[in-house]
């Protein structure tokens, strides 16, 4: 048996060892998604990256305009976590939370509405919602 089977991990724990691999196992991700992942990073970068100004004016004025507003609904950052049964990109959460970072590369307002779109009452309908509620309210939710 090794060591780390001998000892739990609360006894690790109060002579002082934290074991971060049984904490913190690093995620990865499939294959799958590092390609849809490096694909939606730098669609963001050409998409974000020569709005700086326009970011801080929106900054000062305190909103975003509807039609930009539109503009991430249709390249499809309100649906990063939806299935693609309904419509959405089926992310998982560490693609979802990379491709929040790099968002807030560019602006971090952007990069809050947009999780604020994926967390506030859509989880509660993903993990919750039966069949007919996902089908029913889920693709109105980003298109």
């Amino acid at each position: 048996m090794s060591d780390k089977l001998a000892t739990s991990f609360m006894r690790s724990l109060c002579m002082g060892q934290i074991e971060q691999d049984v904490i913190f196992p690093f995620p990865t991700l499939a294959s799958d998604q590092k390609e849809t992942l490096h694909e939606i990073t730098d669609a963001l970068d050409n998409l974000l990256g020569p709005r700086a100004e326009d970011f801080r004016h929106w900054d000062v004025a305190g909103e975003m305009p509807a039609e930009f507003i539109d503009e991430l609904r249709e390249f499809g950052l309100f649906g990063l976590i939806i299935p693609e049964a309904y419509g959405g990109m089926a992310l998982g959460n560490m693609a979802y939370s990379r491709t929040l970072q790099q968002v807030g590369r560019y602006d971090a307002s952007v990069a809050v509405t947009i999780g604020a779109h994926s967390s506030i009452g859509m989880r509660g309908l993903l993990l919750f919602g039966s069949e007919e509620q996902k089908s029913r309210y889920l693709p109105g939710l980003f298109v």
